[in-house]
C-alpha cells in the first residue's frame, strides 16, 4: 500500500509537470473592506493546542447523552463577524459563538448542497458513497445515514428542509428520518419572498421540535436537522432590516443577517423548553459562497476557500466556551451526533468524533480532504489541507496547484511551480490519503470530463 501510494504521488508529479501551467484566475473588484474570514491571521497551532487542553468541562454531567438540533444554512461563508467580518450581519450568531465551541478553519466536504449534505449525513466523503453521475447526486440505499443508525437505537429522527433538492423519494436523502418535510415554496433562480422561507422553517421546525420531544420515551432523544436556505442566491432584499446598499455582497449580507434572525429565535425558543437544558446545538453551512472572487459566483465546480471554508458552531449544555482554530471538517460530524446522543459509532465512517475536543480535551493536527466527484455538470476536483498548504489536483489529467493559506489566504499565487519540495511532499500525501478512501459504485449517467464553462448556476 506505501508503495503503490508513493508511485502514485510520483505518477501526479510527473503528470503535473508534463502539463500547462495552471491558470489561477485573479479577484473581481470589490469594496475595499475585508473580503473573507480568510483575512484573519491563522493562530499558530501549538498555541491552539495549549489553549483547548486547558479549557474546562463547567458541569460534571456534560458526558451524559443529549438531544442533538443541527442547523445547516445554505451558502453560508465563513467571514462572518466573530471572525473578524466588519459588518454586524449576524448579530445572534455572533453572540452564540462566544457562548459556544468555535472551529474557526472548518471546511465543508465539498462545493455544492448535492456533495455535502448527504456525505456530511453519512460521515463518508461523496466519492466513497454508492450514487448516480449526476449533478443533483441520488443517494443509493447501501449509504447508511446517521438517521438511520440513530433510529436503529430507538432515537427519532427528522428533517425540515427548504430546497427542491431535498424532495422525497428522488434522492435518498430522506433515509431514516421518521418525519421528512419539505417546505413548498423555493424555487431554483428565484427570488420571490416564497422562495426566502427563513421565518416560516423557524416556525415549522418549533412544531418538529416539540413533537419530537413529546413523543419519546424517558429514555430516547432526538435528533432533529433544519435546513435554512435563505442565503442561497438569488439574494433578495428584506424591508425593515439593516441595508448595506444594493451591490451583490451588500444583498447577500442582508440575507444572512434575516437568517441570523429566525435561526436565533429558534434555538431561543428551544433553550427555553423544559427539554432545552439536555440539547446540543451544531450550526454549520453547507457550502460557502463565491461573490467575486476567482471570478466565480454562486459556488459549485470549484474548491476555493470562499466555497469550503465555512461556520461551525457547536454548544453543548456544560461544556466551556472555546475556539479551536485547527482545520477541520465536516466529515467527523456524523460520528459526532453520534456520540453526543450516546450512540456507539459502528461501520464505515471516515471521520473523527470532534466530542473529545469540545469537552476540553487536546486537539490533534489532521489532514482535510475536500472531495467533488465528477458528474454531469462539473469537472472532478480533490483537494487536501495540512496546515497551512492546501493542495488541489483538479480533472481527469491530474492538475495540480499549491498555495500557502497562511501567507496567501485568497489562493492567488500558485506555488506548484516554485516550490518543488513542498509539492512532493503534498503529492505523496495526498496519494496516501487517496489511496485509503474506498470508491463508491457510480449508477447512472456518466461523469463528465470537462468543466462546464459558466459558473454561474
Amino acid at each position: 500500500m506505501v508503495l503503490a501510494a508513493l508511485a502514485l504521488g510520483l505518477l501526479l508529479l510527473e503528470r503535473f509537470r508534463s502539463a500547462e501551467t495552471p491558470t489561477v484566475p485573479t479577484l473581481a473588484a470589490e469594496p475595499a473592506r475585508k473580503r473573507s474570514g480568510n483575512d484573519t491571521a491563522m493562530p499558530r497551532e501549538g498555541a491552539d493546542l495549549a489553549r483547548a487542553a486547558a479549557v474546562a468541562v463547567t458541569a460534571a454531567d456534560s458526558n451524559r447523552p443529549f438531544h442533538v438540533l443541527l442547523i445547516i444554512v445554505d451558502s453560508l461563508r465563513a467571514d462572518m463577524p466573530w471572525m473578524g467580518y466588519d459588518r454586524p450581519i449576524a448579530p445572534w450568531l455572533t453572540a452564540f459563538a462566544q457562548r459556544s465551541v468555535t472551529y474557526t478553519r472548518a471546511h465543508s466536504i465539498s462545493s455544492t448542497t448535492a456533495r455535502s449534505v448527504g456525505p456530511l449525513l453519512v460521515g463518508r466523503y461523496p466519492s466513497e458513497m454508492e450514487r448516480n453521475g449526476l449533478f443533483f447526486s441520488r443517494w443509493y440505499p447501501s449509504n447508511e445515514f446517521v438517521s438511520e443508525r440513530l433510529s436503529a437505537a430507538g432515537h427519532h429522527t427528522a428533517a425540515l428542509l427548504t430546497h427542491s433538492y431535498f424532495t422525497r423519494g428522488g434522492t435518498g436523502m430522506d433515509q431514516g428520518f421518521a418525519d421528512y418535510v419539505v417546505i413548498p415554496g423555493k424555487r431554483v433562480a428565484v427570488a420571490d419572498e416564497a422562495s426566502k422561507p427563513a421565518r416560516r422553517t423557524t416556525e415549522r421546525a418549533r412544531k418538529m421540535l416539540q413533537a419530537a420531544a413529546e413523543r419519546l420515551p424517558r429514555d430516547k432523544r432526538f435528533f432533529v436537522y433544519v435546513h435554512y436556505i435563505d442565503p442561497h442566491a438569488p439574494y433578495r432584499p428584506h424591508q425593515g432590516r439593516p441595508s448595506w446598499g444594493s451591490r451583490l455582497r451588500d444583498l447577500y449580507d442582508q440575507e444572512v443577517h434575516y437568517t441570523d434572525e429566525w435561526i436565533g429565535s429558534l434555538v431561543d425558543w428551544a433553550r427555553a423548553q423544559p427539554w432545552g437544558d439536555s440539547l446540543a446545538v451544531i450550526v454549520t453551512a453547507d457550502h460557502g459562497e463565491c461573490l467575486g472572487e476567482h471570478e466565480q459566483y454562486k459556488h459549485g465546480y470549484e474548491l476555493w476557500e470562499e466555497l469550503t471554508r465555512v461556520p461551525l458552531i457547536i454548544q453543548v449544555p456544560g461544556v466551556a466556551a472555546h475556539r479551536i482554530d485547527l482545520p477541520r471538517s465536516q466529515i467527523d460530524l456524523a460520528p459526532t451526533v453520534l456520540e453526543l446522543m450516546g450512540v456507539e459509532r459502528s461501520g464505515d465512517l471516515s471521520g473523527v468524533s470532534l466530542v473529545p475536543e469540545i469537552r476540553g480535551g487536546a486537539s490533534e493536527r489532521r489532514t482535510v480532504v475536500l472531495d467533488l466527484p465528477g458528474d454531469d455538470l462539473q469537472e472532478e476536483r480533490r483537494a487536501i489541507i495540512e496546515g497551512q498548504f492546501k493542495l488541489i489536483v483538479s480533472g481527469k489529467e491530474q492538475r495540480a496547484a499549491l498555495f500557502d493559506l497562511e501567507a496567501d489566504p485568497e489562493e492567488r499565487n500558485n506555488l506548484a511551480r516554485v516550490d518543488d519540495a513542498r509539492l512532493r511532499h503534498m503529492l505523496a500525501l495526498y496519494a496516501r490519503v487517496s489511496a485509503k478512501m474506498a470508491s463508491g459504485k457510480v449508477r447512472g449517467p456518466p461523469a463528465k470530463s470537462s468543466p462546464l464553462a459558466d459558473h454561474a448556476l
